[in-house]
């Protein structure tokens, strides 16, 4: 078997500069969320602002602007420690707090404080402004199957009735992985229609972005204006490092001057991950040809179909007791985590601490996919095998295949 790779700045091949950054990267996240792990601490501090007096010592090192600092303090004045601490349990999943982190670090090309404020404040929209778990994860196809159908209330049914149809006619999709073993997200542009309202399907790339974090990060191809432009923002802001590679195949010419356009706001190191394909030679520098599906011209057998919810899928969301009890256990070993990297921190080059790092962050994993089936509805990528129970991941289900 190849030895696995693991490129440089990434979580297992730092440098000991930016184990320091993820460190002091951390050290903000400690300040900010010291009524949790600090029980001495009373509960009136606890429910409080998020924008601690340690928290505003440390930020006091960064290089922020008055303005930006007056922006961070606002939204961390607006929420608590206790609500952040779970806003980021939520949207850790599976995934390693430490990549977690690391992920805005890159993004901000290892400034901590930049990435720090970045972190707030895709965490708040995250959980005070779109309101991901509630309105994406936790609100289902099937719910959206059964809303189509109920005529009590013809708006909220025409809606899911439109969100149904642009997962059904595989508007946005995954299948397989890239030459980089990422899972490839494809978005079909040319299956868009003017009359159709973005805001469905800026939920469906949401819906799909949250599905596929659960099994990598989605490279995208295909993509239209508007859903192009808003995959860039959330990619740019709230879900920083989540795009590996994003081809723009066949672009009408008029798309060049809207690239001009929209160069202008997208970040260099971002822009450089998006390529104009036009021949399929251009997209196997990225896809291996046995890997690309026949309708870009590749020699995978595959066509897409969407499997319709069934009834009885998300029964467990039902069970609030069993949900409640796993978010206890994954609330408990977060603090747990909290301290530890708090001693982690302290400890300096020592590496006393970071076994028992490591065992709470793979205690987190196992809690994730055991909570997993009470807190998300199922969905596609489920219903075809590629999502297994207990987090087993399969990009070429037999399933899927079919």
């Amino acid at each position: 078997m190849t030895a696995i790779q693991i490129a440089p700045d990434h979580l297992g091949n730092l440098s000991h500069d930016q184990n320091e950054k993820l460190k002091q990267m951390w050290t903000y996240v400690l300040n900010m969320l010291e009524p949790v792990h600090r029980p001495n601490l009373s509960k009136s501090q606890d429910d409080g602002s998020a924008y601690t007096p340690k928290l505003a010592q440390s930020l006091q090192q960064t290089n922020f602007s008055r303005s930006d600092l007056k922006s961070l303090r606002e939204a961390l004045d607006s929420v608590s420690s206790k609500a952040l601490f779970t806003g980021l349990l939520n949207a850790l999943k599976q995934e390693s707090p430490d990549r977690f982190l690391l992920r805005f670090l890159q993004a901000r090309k290892w400034d901590t404080g930049k990435a720090f404020a970045m972190l707030v404040h895709a965490l708040m929209w995250r959980n005070k402004h779109i309101n991901v778990d509630d309105n994406m994860v936790a609100n289902t196809e099937l719910q959206a199957l059964q809303h189509s159908r109920d005529q009590s209330d013809p708006q909220r049914a025409k809606i899911s009735q439109a969100f149904l149809e642009q997962l059904r006619i595989g508007k946005c999709f995954m299948h397989g992985t890239d030459r980089a073993g990422r899972p490839v997200l494809v978005l079909q542009g040319r299956l868009h229609k003017s009359t159709e309202k973005s805001d469905v399907l800026n939920r469906v790339i949401l819906h799909m972005i949250e599905t596929v974090r659960l099994i990598l990060v989605p490279p995208v191809e295909n993509v239209e204006y508007a859903a192009a432009k808003f995959l860039i923002e959330c990619a740019q802001t709230a879900y920083p490092e989540i795009l590996g590679a994003m081809l723009i195949h066949n672009a009408p010419w008029a798309f060049a001057g809207i690239w001009k356009t929209m160069k202008r706001w997208i970040e260099p190191d971002l822009a450089a991950r998006i390529h104009f394909t036009y021949t399929t030679a251009e997209i196997e520098q990225f896809i291996a040809p046995e890997r690309l599906v026949k309708s870009l011209n590749g020699k995978d057998d595959w066509t897409f179909q969407f499997f319709e919810p069934v009834e009885g899928e998300n029964d467990k969301m039902g069970d609030t007791a069993t949900r409640d009890e796993l978010m206890s256990e994954r609330m408990a070993i977060g603090k747990e985590l909290l301290v530890a990297t708090s001693e982690w921190v302290a400890a300096g080059d020592a590496q006393t601490t970071a076994s028992s790092r490591e065992e709470l962050m793979d205690k987190l994993r196992v809690n994730y996919w055991k909570l997993d089936p009470y807190v998300r509805g199922r969905g596609n990528l489920d219903r075809t095998g590629i999502i297994q129970p207990g987090g087993v991941i399969d990009f070429y289900s037999e399933l899927a295949s079919k």
